[in-house]
Formats: C-alpha cells, structure tokens, sequence
C-alpha cells in the first residue's frame, strides 16, 4: 500500500520554473485552448483547436506568419516535412501530444533566431541525411522535442551552424545518429535523452568550441559520443555513457572530456577504476580511444542521478504487525522518480512511481516472523539513472503471549513432573477404594 504525504516542494519554485519554460523565445504565459499567449515581439497564429480562424496545418501558419512571431500548436497529429525560414517560435501545447508525423523530415529551420519546444516526432524518415530536426541557421533554440520511433534519419542534425542551444530533448529507436554536429561551433548540447539509436548517440566532425554536457546516452548500436575529422576544443563533461556498442567515446583528435576537479568528467559504464578517497572520482583517468585523450577526472556514479533514498520509520515493532515507512530522495534534474524497496524478508515492492522529485512518500510493510531486517531502497528518474542504496535497520521481536499462571506452570519441567506422579498416585487410591 502507497500512501502520498501532503510534504511537497514550494509552490513558488514550482512557478517560477514553469514561467521559465514557457517564458523561451517569443512565448509567454500558460496556454489553454481557450486561453490567449502573450507574444512581446509579435502577434500569435493558432494550429489546431476549436478556436476561429486557426490553422489546420502548421505550415500554413508558418507561411503567413512574420519574424517576431509565435506559432502556437495545439494537442493533436500534423503533417511532417515544416520548414521554418522565419525568425519565429514554434509551440507546441504538450510534448507527448502534439505530434508530427509521416514526413521525411520533421521539421527543418533555416531561419536564424527560431525557438521550437515541446512536439513530438515520429514516423520520419528514408535516407541517411533526413533528420527529425534539421538546423542550417545560428542562434536558435531546440528544446523538449521527443523525435521517436523513425526510420533512417539523424535524431537532431546541426549543419554548418553557430550557437544553437538543444537541450531536454528525447532521441530514441530511430535507425541512425541521434545528435550530429558538421561544420558547427559553439553550440551548447545539454540534458538530452539519448538511447537505441542504429548508430552514434551523438557525432561530431569538422567542428570546434561546442560544449556537451549533463546528457545521457545509452544503447547506442555504434557508439556512445564520436569526434572525428579535424575536431578540436570541444568540451564534454557530466555526461552518462551507458553500455553503448564498441566504444561508449571515441576521440581522433584533442578535445577536453572533463571539467577539472572536483566538478569531475563523465561517468562511464565500463570505468574499471576505483575510488580510494571517496570523493566520487576515479582514481584513475579514463582513456579515451582514438588519439591521446583522456577523462582525468571520471565520475564514480551517473552524473544527474537522484539521491540516494532517505527512510524514516519505527525502528522496533512486533512481528505480524503493520507499520508506515516514509521514502525520500530528490532528484538533482528535478525528475520524477521511482523507489525499489527491499524489505529484507525477501519481500520486495519492485519499481512504484512515479512520484514528484522531494516529495515523501509513505509504504506500508508486515513482518511475519521475529528478526533484524534492513530495508533497503533506491530511487531513480524517468531516465532510468539510478541512486545509491538507503538504508534502514529495525527490529522485530517475537510477539509473546499473555500467559496464565497455571500455564506458566505445567511450562516448568519439574512442576510437570511432579503433577504427572500426583496423578498416578490419585490413580492408585482410586482403584485401591473401588
């Protein structure tokens, strides 16, 4: 049994960081169908919804729309193969449900200054060069986009372009590269998602100056992160690199894989090394394959992962009875986590959640028999990262009866003897007066 506690995070925080998502490029405010978005540069053209005069098709309100503009996309299934060649912001209205889909590309920006969040991509693709997202242009913004379940194409393909941030994006079970970079500097790529891709999570040529860190990539059927072709000052840290094919890193140029100590490098799933100090660092460097490069600094446990559980509860009880333990652990992402729950009877609760990062969480959990047990619990985010193990040792002893002096009695070993021969003895007289 799951119990939630009123125990949350302040409401404030929790605005401010929704005013900050929303508030990206030229949208502003919290959207509803019926609500109207606040565009500071430009006016707003709706796609989708019951309002009138909006837009069936995406394109169509893009064609019409104006640098400065915001086009605002509305919960449904749209048309792939956009182009944007106008400096406007392209919104989605939730980014599990408003999905662009049977293109060869998804979406393709050419204009500089173009903000796009919270869409899905799906069902793309053909050839080696189409793309979920496609950037030719500078200074744009690429965030909250899931690009899943497509056929050959590159995840998020930068070309030949300069500050672009992408970030919080999910790339996964598509056939080729996830994130790919050619002949583009100074991008920043941070807290993407990437996994199961047919080739490299993320592949870097021709290209200088970018920094990549807090992302995650996982089962990449080639690799985990490429850099090759006259690559160079390139900046990657804090990334997770997780059992990907080959080579979770290769490297054939000179480029800088940690961000000094103690902040630290990446953390590498196949990292042999140890930590004596107990810092959270290798002792170690992790070496890169390729050339001469090197994680100095590699990080012990996934970067980004949730805390390791806090437990509270009684520490002593009786057998047979049920008692409430409150789970803890927040997030360093602020993710939505989930608890596995180790009773020490060899009883588990197997992965519950998801519960909000920092919220406490109360499990109800029986011991049958009399002992000492450890409960033993680990969190992790909606990125499958997991924490360290919290712990909690209680006792439960044995649940002892009330007894009556009489049983107390016949429980003594010489009481009983004694009664048995009493017995005899009154046998004896009774068939001696019969």
């Amino acid at each position: 049994m799951v119990k939630l506690v009123l125990y949350k995070k302040g409401n404030i925080l929790a605005v401010i960081i929704l005013l900050i998502t929303l508030n990206i490029g030229s949208s502003n405010g919290m959207v509803s169908e019926n609500s109207s978005i606040i565009s500071f540069d430009g006016k707003t053209l709706y796609v989708g919804g019951s309002g009138p005069g909006n837009y069936s098709e995406i394109q169509d309100a893009i064609n019409d729309a104006t640098d400065g503009d915001t086009v605002f996309v509305f919960s449904g299934i749209y048309s792939a193969d956009i182009i944007v060649d106008k400096s406007i912001s392209l919104i989605g209205e939730n980014q599990e449900t408003t999905v662009i889909e049977w293109g060869n590309d998804g979406i393709s920006i050419y204009a500089n200054g173009v903000t796009v969040m919270r869409f899905t991509i799906q069902n793309c693709g053909g050839f080696w060069h189409r793309c979920g997202v496609y950037v030719g242009s500078n200074h744009n913004t690429i965030s909250y986009v899931s690009i899943t379940n497509n056929g050959v194409l590159n995840g998020i393909f930068i070309e030949e372009s300069y500050n672009n941030t992408i970030s919080d994006n999910i790339v996964a079970n598509n056939n080729y590269i996830g994130i790919r970079l050619d002949y583009s500097s100074n991008n920043i790529i941070t807290r993407n998602f990437i996994s199961n891709v047919a080739a490299n999570g993320i592949d870097i040529s021709n290209s200088y100056d970018n920094e990549i860190y807090s992302n995650t990539v996982t089962q990449c059927d080639l690799g985990g992160i490429i850099l090759s072709s006259f690559c160079e000052s390139n900046k990657i840290y804090h990334n997770n690199f997780l059992n990907n094919s080959y080579n979770n890193a290769y490297d054939d140029e000179n480029n800088i894989w940690d961000d000094g100590y103690p902040s630290g490098g990446n953390y590498w799933s196949d990292y042999s090394g140890t930590d004596n100090d107990g810092d959270g660092i290798g002792d170690t460097p992790y070496p890169i394959p390729g050339a001469d490069s090197e994680d100095r600094y590699p990080l012990m446990n996934p970067y980004g992962s949730p805390d390791a559980p806090i437990i509270t509860g009684p520490l002593n009880g009786k057998a047979g009875q049920e008692y409430d333990y409150t789970f803890n652990s927040t997030d360093n992402e602020g993710d939505q986590v989930y608890y596995f729950i180790d009773w020490g009877d060899n009883t588990t609760n197997g992965w519950i959640g998801p519960y909000d990062s920092g919220e406490f969480e109360i499990v109800s959990h029986t011991w049958s028999s009399q002992g000492v047990y450890t409960i033993k619990a680990k969190a992790k985010d909606i990125f499958d990262l997991e924490s360290e193990w919290g712990t909690l040792t209680v006792n439960m002893p044995r649940n002892k009866a009330i007894k009556t002096p009489f049983q107390r009695f016949l429980e003594n070993q010489n009481h009983l003897n004694i009664f048995k021969l009493l017995q005899r003895i009154i046998q004896h007289i009774y068939f001696l007066l019969k």
